[in-house]
C-alpha cells in the first residue's frame, strides 16, 4: 500500500511536471532572450521587454494551468503549497522542473548567442545604478507579493474570475516589470535568473532575486488567513 501511495503521490502526475517544464523553459528563454536582444544591440526599451514578458506569461498559463499549476513561479509554488493548495511533492517536482527549465534555457541562447550571451550574462537583470541591494531586495518582495496576491485573488480563491486570471496576471507582470525594470531589475521568478546566472557564474545578485521573491511569496499566507477562509465559510 506504501508503495501505491508513494507512486499516486509522485510519479503519476508527470505530465503535470512536463508542463510546469516546458512552460517555465520558454518562459525563461523568451523573457532572458528579449533581455539580451537589448544588451547585444542596443534595441527595445523597458515597455517593449516588459510587454513581451507579460504577454508571454499570459499565454504559458492559458497553456499549462489545466495540466500543471505551479505557476511557472517557484515562489508562486512555495505559496500555494503553504496554504495547502499543492501537496509537497507535487510542489517539489513543480520546482524541480522550474529549474531543470531555467538551466535549459539558458543552454539554448549559449547555443544561439555564444560566448556573448555570457558575458551579458544571457539577458539576467541587474540593479540599477546607484540601487542598493537592500532596496533591491524590498522591490523584489513586494512586487513579488503583488503577484501572489493577484493570483490568489483571480485563480486560487473561488469567487476570483479565473477564465481571466492569466490575463490579468499578464498585465500586472507588464505594469510591475515597468516601475521595477530600473530600480531591481524587476525579476519576481527565482526560476528567471537562476539558470542565466549557474551558467554565467554571476551570482553576486543572485540571492536577492531568489530570496527576495520567496518572501514575497509569503504573502499567500495573508491572503489565505485574510480572504480564502472567509470563502470557506460561505
Amino acid at each position: 500500500m506504501a508503495s501505491v501511495s508513494f507512486f499516486r503521490e509522485w510519479v503519476s502526475p508527470w505530465r503535470s511536471y512536463v508542463a510546469e517544464f516546458l512552460g517555465t523553459f520558454f518562459l525563461v528563454l523568451i523573457s532572458s532572450w528579449v533581455l539580451l536582444l537589448g544588451s547585444l544591440y542596443g534595441k527595445g526599451d523597458v515597455l517593449e521587454a516588459a510587454i513581451v514578458i507579460g504577454f508571454i506569461y499570459t499565454a504559458l498559463l492559458y497553456v499549462t494551468l489545466h495540466s500543471a499549476g505551479g505557476y511557472l513561479n517557484p515562489a508562486v509554488t512555495i505559496s500555494l503549497w503553504l496554504v495547502k493548495k499543492l501537496s509537497g511533492p507535487k510542489a517539489f517536482f513543480f520546482i524541480a522542473a522550474q529549474i531543470l527549465a531555467s538551466l535549459l534555457a539558458a543552454e539554448v541562447l549559449f547555443l544561439l548567442f555564444g560566448q556573448d550571451s555570457v558575458q551579458f550574462r544571457f539577458g539576467e537583470p541587474s540593479f540599477g545604478l546607484g540601487i542598493s541591494a537592500q532596496t533591491a531586495f524590498i522591490v523584489e518582495a513586494i512586487l513579488t507579493a503583488g503577484l501572489v496576491f493577484t493570483v490568489f485573488g483571480t485563480m486560487v480563491d473561488r469567487g476570483g474570475p479565473v477564465s481571466f486570471g492569466p490575463l490579468v496576471l499578464g498585465f500586472y507582470l507588464v505594469a510591475a516589470t515597468i516601475v521595477a525594470s530600473p530600480v531591481s531589475g524587476a525579476v519576481f521568478n527565482p526560476a528567471r535568473v537562476l539558470g542565466p546566472a549557474i551558467l554565467s557564474r554571476e551570482s553576486a545578485s543572485l540571492i536577492i532575486y531568489v530570496v527576495g521573491s520567496l518572501v514575497g511569496g509569503l504573502f499567500g499566507l495573508v491572503y489565505e488567513s485574510i480572504f480564502l477562509q472567509k470563502s470557506k465559510k460561505k
